[in-house]
């Protein structure tokens, strides 16, 4: 038999382009608008164009703006005298004091020395900083970026006038800090990320990320605040085994052991080396360091006296465990999250760990790098709530993660931008005031209570849409 004839095809039918006025170019513009606004999407769009506005923010404020000294030359006296052969911390000092930092600041510091004549051109120091800015945001959008949150929050970052202060004008050893753990950050998302494609390179990531953790320490140790972060998510992206996490954690005193290699003398023990030795440790890691009531930024509202308190001190110190615990216990460790009930995940920690739960959150591509975020944001900030007092310098520690902290309480977007202006307010009143100390203690606490209020920042594993609560 003769083949069929085939049958007729009907031409697809094409799309009906939208016609051509002036309504419909006016609504187009406002959907890209929008979308540069409140769609996760656009993040990537938006990251590049944040980071060089950074860049020529910083070349205008460095040529209009007059340098103040506060600590930069007590810092480059320091490095002098280390420079000098001195490795007494008690004996390494400047004008607004002695070293209280670990030796990983004088690393860095040594590095600054050498590139601008031991300091004496503050111009080249600024630029060096302006550097380090514009690195620490290009890290801090990709943090956003695979976090998977709206541009909005990415373009906060340009909108504070204290942190290109802190950076290019006063240029605090803090913004070294604050870049390692931004970087540390994103290494752990990664992590995250990789762990169901291949465990080792997870692994591998995690020992990285341990390993600039343990230099962010070495340059100031405020960078402790993250540690039960570091700890519980390292235990998650080696795939929930304890062995591996205690490998992993041994590299943080080795990292420690080496930067301070030439002040902590492990190799002699004569009676000058062990002088030597605890005035380094006491001198760089003083958990007992007083701070003076006038630069407080937090703490105005309560007075001199019970500032100044041990009494008050304490009571921080359990207001920070307290809230640490209870995000840990509702939040971070929840069966929603892990995939297992709590009691079982914490007693198969203490056996050595277990295989992970096929639906947890954390070594889910799209929701673990988000869930890293947030668990590094939280404690983090919690540690600043509770902190000792806050120096202006201080901010560095915390704004990069605010933007995204905010977007995770769920609350509209106009409420998050004056929430965020009148933080940035709190930190640009000189001296503070009782109100506006007040204002941070209460804008923070509040922030971290819409966080954990907020259900679906730590409930489904697909990305987080905006669109609808924005609209």
């Amino acid at each position: 038999m003769p083949p069929s004839p085939p049958a007729e095809t009907q031409p697809e039918a094409q799309p009906e382009l939208p016609e051509f006025t002036f309504a419909n170019v006016r609504n187009d513009i406002i959907s890209g608008v929008k979308a540069l606004i409140y769609d996760p999407r656009c993040s990537r769009l938006v990251a590049p164009l944040v980071v060089v506005l950074t860049s020529l923010a910083c070349k205008i404020i460095i040529a209009k703006v007059p340098y103040t000294e506060i600590d930069f030359s007590t810092y480059m006296q320091q490095i002098a005298k280390v420079n000098n052969g001195e490795i007494d911390y008690s004996e390494i000092y400047g004008d607004s004091g002695p070293i209280v930092y670990p030796a990983g600041f004088i690393a860095v510091y040594k590095a600054i020395a050498q590139l601008t004549d031991g300091g004496a051109d503050i111009k080249s120091a600024q630029q060096i900083f302006s550097y380090v800015l514009i690195f620490t945001n290009l890290l801090a959008v990709l943090t956003y970026v695979v976090s998977y949150v709206p541009p909005w929050t990415i373009y906060l970052l340009l909108c504070s006038k204290r942190i290109f202060s802190i950076y290019v004008l006063r240029m605090f050893n803090d913004c070294f800090t604050t870049l390692a753990m931004v970087a540390v950050t994103l290494i752990y998302q990664q992590a995250a990320y990789q762990y169901n494609q291949s465990s080792l390179i997870s692994f591998l990531l995690a020992a990285v990320g341990m390993d600039v953790y343990s230099m962010a320490v070495s340059i100031k140790m405020n960078a402790l605040l993250y540690l039960p972060a570091v700890l519980l998510v390292t235990y998650f992206v080696v795939g929930q085994s304890t062995l591996k996490l205690l490998l992993i954690s041994a590299i943080f005193p080795f990292i420690q052991l080496i930067m301070g290699w030439n002040y902590l003398v492990p190799l002699l023990n004569d009676k000058y080396a062990v002088h030597i030795r605890w005035n380094y440790i006491n001198n760089a890691f003083d958990f007992k360091r007083k701070f003076l009531y006038k630069w407080t930024v937090n703490w105005r509202f309560i007075g001199e006296k019970w500032f100044n308190s041990d009494v008050f001190a304490k009571i921080l110190l359990l207001l920070h465990v307290a809230v640490l615990l209870w995000f840990l216990l509702t939040r971070f460790l929840s069966p929603q999250l892990t995939g297992e009930p709590r009691v079982k995940l914490i007693t198969q920690a203490l056996k050595g760990g277990a295989t992970p739960s096929a639906v947890n959150k954390y070594l889910d591509p799209v929701a673990g790098p988000r869930l890293v975020m947030l668990v590094f944001s939280v404690t983090n900030v919690v540690g600043v709530m509770a902190s000792r007092s806050l120096h202006y310098q201080f901010l560095s520690w915390y704004l990069w993660q605010l933007p995204f902290l905010l977007w995770s309480t769920g609350w509209p977007m106009p409420v998050c931008i004056v929430v965020w202006v009148a933080h940035e307010y709190c930190w640009n009143v000189f001296p503070s005031t009782s109100m506006s100390s007040a204002l941070l203690v209460t804008i923070l606490g509040a922030i971290l209570t819409g966080v954990w209020f907020n259900p679906r920042i730590w409930g489904p594993s697909e990305p987080i849409s905006t669109e609808k609560k924005e609209e």
